[in-house]
């Protein structure tokens, strides 16, 4: 019985000695179904600031998944959206542009010329 946790939790008040069921460790919680694309959200931070957030569901470690930009924390939760849809939409710009440099790079006209070179 060391260092198991007990099932029930006896709460003493005035009215009653009332017993409340604790829910056992092995009870699974619902599966929310989760973005397969990145998604912008918005966290709530200390007391009224709000943190834009990126979700990433590729990535894979946890503090990974969710890029925080919390120097650019906004006084509402709407601000703070904003914010994280428009960084990701330029990380996707930037992302794409990365890829149309490689594949005009990667061309046969540009093999050509480094051949004679």
């Amino acid at each position: 019985m060391v260092g198991t946790i007990p099932n029930t939790t006896r709460i003493a008040f005035s009215s009653a000695a009332a017993v409340r069921q604790r829910p056992s460790p092995e009870a699974e919680l619902p599966e929310l179904p989760l973005p397969a694309r990145p998604m912008p959200l918005a966290q709530p931070i200390g007391s009224g600031w709000w943190c834009p957030t990126i979700y990433h569901p590729e990535r894979t470690a946890e503090y990974l998944r969710f890029c925080r930009f919390r120097r650019k924390a906004k006084a509402t939760a709407e601000e703070a959206l904003r914010y994280a849809e428009r960084a990701l939409f330029y990380q996707e710009r930037r992302k794409a542009d990365k890829c149309r440099k490689l594949e005009a790079l990667s061309h046969p006209r540009y093999v050509f010329l480094e051949a004679a070179e």
